[in-house]
């Protein structure tokens, strides 16, 4: 391969991450004017890069989620926890949630609203493995990418769709209360 095809290479792959992080910029502002479900106020976009390497999906905004972080509180309790999974210290982080705002009680209808948000998202982003956290979250995932996705799936499944991988995990809003789902939960992180 020559230098002049290395360039044009070079410049077509910065066309595409341009293009790729325009749309996700474009649909992080359509999530946060979101005005589907009356009374919750807007929606809470994921937060991180296009192609990141791990895609944490929880089922709804944690406590004190924000646009920069829809994760909350939750984000702590799993991001320093990550470097020690092997393979995955340094890796780029994306978080999401199936759920863009939080209501009282999770219901298909919320989870069919936020689905088109989803599927786009992580289209978008690319990622090599998603985690999803939580049975709201793995509803959502159903209803966003289809039947490829288990219905009732358990906690270490994993399906490989449009080149990611998906690993059911617990519910992270469990890990700060529950240890032993603490234990579960990065004994499944462990074996990926």
């Amino acid at each position: 391969m020559g230098e002049r095809d290395k360039q044009d290479r070079g410049a077509l792959r910065e066309s595409i991450r341009l293009k790729v992080q325009a749309d996700l910029d474009a649909l992080r502002a359509a999530v946060s004017r979101c005005s589907l479900c009356p009374g919750l106020g807007r929606g809470v976009p994921g937060h991180g890069s296009p192609g990141a390497d791990l895609f944490l999906l929880a089922g709804r905004p944690g406590p004190g989620a924000s646009p920069e972080n829809p994760w909350g509180e939750w984000r702590e309790l799993v991001r320093e926890r990550i470097e020690e999974v092997p393979g995955f210290a340094g890796c780029s982080l994306y978080y999401a949630t199936a759920l863009r705002c939080a209501p009282q009680k999770v219901t298909v209808s919320h989870l069919r609203r936020c689905a088109p948000y989803l599927a786009e998202e992580i289209l978008l982003v690319g990622p090599r493995l998603v985690v999803v956290s939580g049975r709201a979250a793995a509803v959502g995932l159903r209803i966003a990418l289809g039947d490829e996705v288990p219905e009732n799936p358990h906690a270490g499944d994993v399906v490989t769709l449009y080149g990611s991988r998906f690993l059911f995990q617990v519910d992270v809003a469990r890990l700060e209360r529950e240890p032993e789902t603490q234990e579960i939960f990065w004994k499944i992180m462990s074996k990926i």
